[in-house]
This record gives structure tokens, C-alpha cells and sequence, in this order.
């Protein structure tokens, strides 16, 4: 376990802080000569609080090496952009998701058929058979 005092005094003698931003802190310790996970632990470190020894952490391999939600709370700490959703907004936007995607699969579906159609009736115009074939025109009157 790394020891917060220890950090807090090698940051110290770097002429840096505890509160300093996480990329000035992994410039340190890199420069240090510490290991990748070593100073990933020490941010972790840094970032707990003292009191309850709770640690709370947004970086971005929080963001980009998981699939949960970020929290409004956890994008204003990683980006500073305040986020307000209205959840009505939200289940409009599904619905619409919703019926645009079953549009989208209705829509493969119709074009296939009317491409399988017209080269249906292409080859059997080309072959001469079926509604094209010569006999079949014998049982409709011809207009004089």
C-alpha cells in the first residue's frame, strides 16, 4: 500500500501538490522513475478522501474501457460541460430510435422484395417463359 504522506512529500519536493492536476502528478512520478500501475495507484491514493477513505475516480479509462453510464456529476468532474436531461426528452428520443430502427428493417425487407421481383420477371422476360412465354398471350384477345 502506498502511503499518502509519502506521496504527498515526493509531489512536495518536486514542486507540485496533492490537489495538482492527474496529468501533472503522472509527470512526476513517471519522471521518478515509477512504474505505469505504481503511479495509477498513487492517483488513487491521492484522490481518496481522507475522512472516509471512500475513493471516487473519474479518468479516462473509467470512460472509454467500460459500458456503465456516466453520472451528469461524473462528465462536469472529466469534461467541466454541465449536463441537464429531462427524462421525458429521453423516452422520446427512444421511441423515436425505436421506430426508426423498425423502419429501417421494414425497409431492407420491401427493397429486397422488389429487387427479387424485378429480377424474377427480368430472367423470365430474358428466358421467355412464364407470363412472357408465347402461349400465354393465345388466352387474352388481341385489340384490334
Amino acid at each position: 500500500m502506498i502511503d499518502r504522506s509519502y506521496l504527498e512529500r515526493i509531489l512536495k519536493m518536486n514542486g507540485s501538490s496533492p490537489t495538482a492536476p492527474d496529468e501533472e502528478i503522472r509527470s512526476v512520478l513517471i519522471s521518478a522513475r515509477w512504474k505505469k500501475d505504481d503511479v495509477e495507484s498513487a492517483i488513487t491514493v491521492l484522490r481518496e478522501n481522507v475522512n472516509t477513505h471512500q475513493s471516487r475516480i473519474e479518468r479516462v479509462d473509467n470512460v472509454f474501457l467500460t459500458d456503465k453510464r456516466l453520472s451528469p456529476e461524473a462528465i462536469h468532474a472529466l469534461l467541466g460541460i454541465d449536463v441537464k436531461v429531462n427524462a421525458e426528452d429521453l423516452s422520446t428520443l427512444r421511441a423515436r430510435q425505436s421506430f426508426m430502427y423498425w423502419a429501417q428493417v421494414s425497409s431492407i425487407f420491401v427493397i429486397a422484395f422488389v429487387i427479387a421481383a424485378a429480377s424474377l420477371l427480368g430472367v423470365m422476360y430474358a428466358q421467355g417463359v412464364g407470363i412472357f412465354h408465347p402461349s400465354s398471350s393465345s388466352h387474352f384477345p388481341a385489340n384490334k
